[in-house]
This record gives C-alpha cells, sequence and structure tokens, in this order.
C-alpha cells in the first residue's frame, strides 16, 4: 500500500467512526471533527443536483441536522463495508466507499441500506481532504425501505 493509499484510508476509518457515533447518539456529534474530512471547498454531485459549498459555519451548522434526519428515520448504525481507492496522482485519489446504514423503522422492522459513494480526495497541504463526492439516490432508497 503506498503512502496516499494508507492516508486516504485512515481517512475514510476515521471518517466512519465518527459518523456512526453520530448516528448513534446527537451528543457525540463531532462538528469540528466532521468538517475537518472536507476541504475548503467542496462539490457534491446527487441525483437532485450537483453543488458546492465552504466548508464554513453554514456548513458546519448542517452537520448535526444531517445526523439527526438519518436518526429519525430510525437509523442505528453507518458501517463502512469497503474502500477501494485508485491514485490519480501524487496528490490525488478516488475512493470508492461502501456503506451499511442500519435502522429500525416506525414499525420496528430492522433492515439495512447498502450503498456506495465516490469521494475525490486531496492531499495538496499534507492531509487528506475530500473535496469531491458523488453519491446514489438516497432518498429512493430511504423511501424504498419506509425510512421517508
Amino acid at each position: 500500500m503506498t503512502e496516499m493509499e494508507e492516508k486516504v484510508r485512515r481517512l475514510f476509518d476515521e471518517y466512519g467512526r465518527t459518523s456512526n457515533d453520530a448516528l448513534k447518539d446527537a451528543a457525540s456529534v463531532n462538528v469540528s471533527g466532521v468538517a475537518a474530512f472536507f476541504a475548503a471547498y467542496f462539490v457534491g454531485s446527487t441525483p437532485q443536483a450537483v453543488f458546492g459549498g465552504a466548508n464554513d459555519a453554514a456548513f458546519r451548522d448542517v452537520i448535526p441536522q444531517g445526523f439527526a434526519r438519518y436518526r429519525d428515520a430510525g437509523g442505528k448504525r453507518m458501517d463502512i463495508t469497503g474502500v477501494t481507492i485508485t491514485c490519480l496522482n501524487d496528490l490525488h485519489a478516488l475512493a470508492e466507499v461502501g456503506w451499511d446504514f442500519s435502522y429500525v423503522n416506525k414499525a420496528g422492522e430492522a433492515g439495512n441500506v447498502r450503498f456506495t459513494n465516490f469521494y475525490l480526495v486531496t492531499i495538496a497541504d499534507g492531509s487528506p481532504r475530500i473535496f469531491a463526492y458523488i453519491t446514489g439516490d438516497e432518498e429512493k432508497a430511504m423511501r424504498d425501505h419506509g425510512l421517508a
């Protein structure tokens, strides 16, 4: 494993742990920790829109809301199931990350939503940071599982 791959893998190991902690307990949401995984500016692409945003106070304000939404839907765990890293050059990598969202819905039924996101990561400042991500249709998956 190259140094770049090790850095990116550590980033997602920590991102996964931090996200899982935040999902399990509202008091455990580490806003500055989550924000630190992202570059000063980043882009997201979902089926609903492509958007960009600064890693600023407004971004930090929405971080707890995102985890609260998952908890309200019955989310219990958010585990990384695998990370495949493709080094693009000396400063950039593509990470394909599998996630497993465990839930108990309002009817008391347990289930899992499995999905894959793609992340573009830079280490230009020495530390790995996500500067772009691509997700599937999370809204549809949540509806399909009776969570939205």
